[in-house]
């Protein structure tokens, strides 16, 4: 009992390291941007990719491809990173990475290692303001507008991919992510409703919460309230878009991040699967993790079989 208190203490402490590192960083100019606060749809709507400089006839081809980006906030560059299955038939696995990894495909490289053959083709999604370790809060978490930001231009980048494998007969796409990147697959399902399942792992649609619960965690006060945080932030209702049988999440038992307690009942109808870890532990123990996308994309292809 004692050694199992104590890693549990070591694991939350860990996740409380980075949050307290985080929260520390995020500018008071976010709460301040509530009331200039566009629409998420707006601006998913006034982001597309720029087929005139992305080699779009390239991007089914293994390594790194450059995608370009015009926004509301003028152009933004962000990458791929592809991986092929030995089958041209295969289905597509985009998956998408934690904010403020970098680089973007180091949970990808931990969860799939190239000595690791897979079943599905395999694309890495960089969303933007994810090139250095500044950026993704000193300019991702500027304003709500910035966040809408990130989610647009990986849900863009997400369709495209999407788009170019099936049209080169990869059988279907399965989306998944870590933490942000788990926030960002349910959006792409609840949005387009167009792949045949989402794994989100430590990860749930309510980004609100997460930043509620860790500001109160550090004892610093929000200048807002906890309604309008949900109101912006929390992106249950397009999670709740996707069908029941579509969605596969994982939660850490230990989490500060996505805290069970929290995240867990908005998967009251899904089959959630927890491990015995906290949220950054996980990310570097992947083998739970990659246990649970292995075994839900062969449930999925036995039921694509059937």
């Amino acid at each position: 009992m004692f050694s199992l208190n104590l890693r549990q203490t070591m694991v939350q402490q860990i996740d409380k390291a980075v949050l307290y590192g985080l929260n520390r960083r995020v500018s008071d100019s976010l709460e301040s941007s509530l009331g200039n606060a566009p629409q998420f749809e707006a601006m998913l709507a006034q982001t597309v990719v720029d087929t005139r400089k992305t080699a779009v006839f390239n991007l089914t081809a293994p390594g790194e491809h450059p995608i370009y980006l015009q926004t509301p906030m003028g152009e933004i560059v962000c990458h791929v990173r592809v991986r092929l299955a030995v089958d041209p038939a295969a289905p597509l696995l985009l998956f998408h990475h934690g904010f403020n990894e970098y680089p973007y495909t180091n949970t990808w490289r931990r969860l799939f290692p190239t000595a690791v053959p897979l079943p599905v083709h395999s694309v890495c999604v960089q969303a933007p303001f994810h090139d250095n370790w500044q950026d993704p809060v000193q300019k991702g978490f500027a304003s709500i507008r910035n966040i809408y930001q990130i989610f647009a231009g990986s849900l863009r980048i997400m369709e495209l991919m999407q788009s170019r494998f099936e049209g080169e007969g990869a059988a279907y796409t399965v989306a998944s992510g870590v933490s942000w990147g788990g926030i960002t697959s349910l959006l792409y399902e609840g949005l387009l409703r167009q792949t045949r399942g989402v794994i989100p792992m430590l990860a749930s649609p309510n980004l609100a919460r997460v930043i509620w619960d860790t500001s109160d965690l550090f004892g610093r006060p929000l200048q807002l309230s906890q309604a309008e945080l949900q109101d912006h932030l929390d992106f249950t209702p397009y999670y709740q878009q996707c069908a029941t049988d579509m969605v596969y999440p994982l939660l850490g038992e230990n989490d500060l991040f996505f805290r069970l307690e929290n995240h867990a009942e908005l998967f009251a109808e899904r089959p959630l699967v927890t491990i015995p870890g906290g949220h950054i532990s996980a990310m570097w123990q992947s083998a739970p993790m990659r246990d649970h996308v292995l075994s839900i994309l062969a449930h999925i292809a036995y039921r694509e079989a059937r």
